[in-house]
């Protein structure tokens, strides 16, 4: 379920942070509720490119989309193997996780690279 942020400039699509969308591969995942993060209307969610289920060795994707935890634990879209783009993550990747998802598959750029015909 995709949920825009009321949070001025922070309206991005789906899968931001990856550098190739269409050679990614996503799983569908129970969300927990005690994750959410409060927004100013009383809303709950968990943002995407989030680590699931913990930024720690523990880690097994990346959230691919906000998801709405507002009325309890729902269903999410997380990210097993791809191209990551860590400047375009909400927070910074902590050594093990890193490890955990390079481990998985995962492969992280500091920015892509655009190339551009003259």
């Amino acid at each position: 379920m995709s949920f825009n942020s009321e949070t001025k400039g922070r309206v991005f699509a789906p899968g931001y942070f990856l550098a190739d969308p269409e050679n990614c591969e996503r799983r569908t995942r129970q969300m927990s509720a005690s994750k959410g993060v409060s927004s100013n209307y009383g809303t709950k969610y968990i943002p995407m490119g989030t680590i699931y289920p913990a930024n720690d060795s523990t880690a097994e994707g990346i959230i691919y989309e906000d998801v709405d935890v507002t009325n309890g634990d729902m269903p999410g879209s997380v990210v097993i193997s791809g191209t990551i783009i860590e400047s375009r993550l909400p927070a910074a990747i902590v050594a093990a996780a890193k490890t955990a998802l390079t481990a998985k598959g995962f492969k992280f750029i500091t920015e892509p690279t655009v190339t551009r015909p003259y």
